[in-house]
C-alpha cells in the first residue's frame, strides 16, 4: 500500500510540474477585448492589432502556411498568390478609398472563394475561349502575343492588330481586364500589367493556355474549423503583411 501510495504521488507531482510547465511557457491566449471586438475594431486599434500579430503565426502556420508558405509569399506551382505583393486580386467592400478592410479579408477566410459555403465570393471564372469556337486558333495565338505586349515581355509585333482586335471585340477580354488590362478586383481578374502577380504562369504557352482552355482558382471556407476570434486574428496579420491595402 505504501509503494502504491507513492506511486500515486509521483504521477500527482508529474501532473502537477508538467500543467505549471505550461503555465509558465503560457498558451497565448487572446485578451478579452480582442474577442470582443470587430475585425476593422483590431485593425484601427494599435495595441489590439499588435495583440492580433503577435498571436497569428502559429494560427497561420496550422491553417494557412500549406498554402500560401509560412513566408506567405504563395506557392507559383499551385497557383497560390502572394499576400505580401502589392496586388490584391479580390477587392473589398470600401468603393470609396478601395482600400482593404480586415473584414474584407476575414470574409476570404471565412467564407472562401468559390468553395461549398452559401456566403463564399463566387466570382466569375476565366472562360475557356478556345472550347465550342469562341476563338480561332489564331485569334487565340495573335491576343497571346497582346496579352504579353501589355504585360512587357517580349511579343510578335506581326500578330498585335488582329490581337487587340481580338482582345477589344471578339474575345471581349476588356471586359474584366479593362481596356488597359488592368484587371478588375471586383470580379478578381488579373491586372495584364502586372505579370509577377499572374498565378497560373507568365510565358507564352501558358498564356496561350490560359486562354484557350480557361482558370478557375478558390480558396477553402473556415467557418466552422476556426473560431471568430482566430479569423479576425489572421484577417490583421494578412492586412500587416501587404506591401499596400489599396487595391484598385
Amino acid at each position: 500500500m505504501k509503494e502504491l501510495a507513492m506511486k500515486h504521488h509521483a504521477r500527482s507531482l508529474l501532473a502537477f510540474v508538467g500543467l505549471a510547465s505550461l503555465a509558465a511557457c503560457g498558451v497565448d491566449r487572446p485578451s478579452g477585448a480582442l474577442e470582443a471586438a470587430s475585425a476593422n475594431a483590431i485593425w484601427d486599434d494599435p495595441a489590439l492589432r499588435a495583440e492580433a500579430v503577435r498571436l497569428a503565426p502559429p494560427l497561420f502556420a496550422r491553417h494557412c502556411a500549406s498554402c500560401h508558405g509560412a513566408d506567405l509569399k504563395g506557392t507559383p506551382g499551385a497557383h497560390v498568390p502572394d499576400l505580401t505583393d502589392d496586388r490584391w486580386l479580390f477587392g473589398g467592400e470600401d468603393i470609396d478609398t478601395f482600400n482593404m478592410k480586415a473584414s474584407d479579408v476575414e470574409q476570404t477566410i471565412l467564407h472562401g472563394i468559390r468553395a461549398p459555403d452559401p456566403k463564399t465570393r463566387n466570382w466569375p471564372t476565366m472562360p475557356a475561349r478556345g472550347v465550342g469556337q469562341s476563338l480561332e486558333p489564331d485569334e487565340i495565338a495573335a491576343v497571346t502575343e497582346y496579352v504579353l505586349k501589355l504585360s512587357g515581355q517580349p511579343f510578335d509585333a506581326k500578330q498585335i492588330p488582329l490581337g487587340k482586335e481580338t482582345f477589344e471585340v471578339e474575345g471581349g477580354c476588356y471586359d474584366c481586364h479593362t481596356l488597359q488590362g488592368w484587371g478588375d478586383p471586383a470580379t478578381g481578374a488579373a491586372d495584364l500589367t502586372r505579370p509577377r502577380t499572374w498565378l497560373f504562369g507568365r510565358d507564352r504557352a501558358s498564356v496561350a493556355q490560359t486562354v484557350r482552355e480557361g482558370r478557375v482558382n478558390s480558396s477553402p471556407a473556415f467557418a466552422g474549423r476556426i473560431s471568430a476570434t482566430d479569423a479576425k486574428i489572421l484577417s490583421a496579420y494578412v492586412l500587416s503583411r501587404a506591401k499596400t491595402l489599396h487595391y484598385n
